[in-house]
């Protein structure tokens, strides 16, 4: 059964207005994430979610925020002496989970956060924690790669292209593009593992 925060307690009020949009953003994508629909799934007026929020768009950014910031955290925290493979093994379901949850709405959060749009706070501080999420999967790589003797590529893409490289592993995963050609999830993983670690170590 869902609660609802009560009267005064700013900071659950907030965490019901983004569990609403969770919601909504999960059963409809972006399409369906509107001010009245973000209100009526928290019990609340469309005015309060303006109290904490300056509209939709910054809802979206936030909730692309928590789960960057979470995933950020995940590589800050893994055990360096896993390996490359078992460092990308171990963050792909988080990263799967939010391409299930983003995915269909990334063109939106791009042009609202990486490519100029419409930039208010929410808006700022999604694209600040994207910018931290990979300087933390830069380095865990390196400090990975050293952990076992070896080092990666010096150069400012290499995160760049590992997190696109995950990003397209969780997309499969997804919506089932390799088992279609009969090629069991657990192979592509596999594959697409080695693939990554083969193209980013020098020695």
């Amino acid at each position: 059964m869902e609660t609802t925060a009560a009267w005064g307690d700013a900071k659950a009020r907030r965490a019901d207005i983004l569990s609403s949009a969770e919601r909504l953003l999960e059963r409809d994508g972006y399409a369906g994430l509107t001010v009245r629909a973000i209100a009526d799934g928290a019990k609340i007026s469309s005015g309060t979610v303006y109290q904490y929020f300056q509209g939709k768009e910054d809802v979206f950014v936030a909730l692309m925020a928590a789960r960057l910031d979470a995933l950020r955290a995940t590589f800050d925290e893994l055990d360096r002496e896993l390996g490359i493979p078992g460092l990308l093994t171990a963050t792909l379901p988080q990263v799967r989970e939010l391409w299930r949850l983003f995915g269909r709405s990334a063109q939106q959060w791009e042009s609202k956060v990486l490519a100029g749009g419409r930039r208010g706070k929410q808006a700022v501080t999604s694209a600040t924690v994207f910018r931290r999420t990979i300087r933390a999967l830069d380095r865990a790589l390196r400090e990975t790669a050293a952990a076992g003797g070896r080092t990666v590529v010096d150069d400012p893409a290499l995160a760049h292209w590992v997190w696109d490289a995950l990003i397209g592993v969780a997309d499969d995963l997804l919506h089932g593009g390799s088992v279609q050609g009969r090629v069991p999830p657990r192979r592509l993983i596999e594959f697409a593992i080695a693939a990554i670690e083969r193209s980013i170590i020098t020695s």
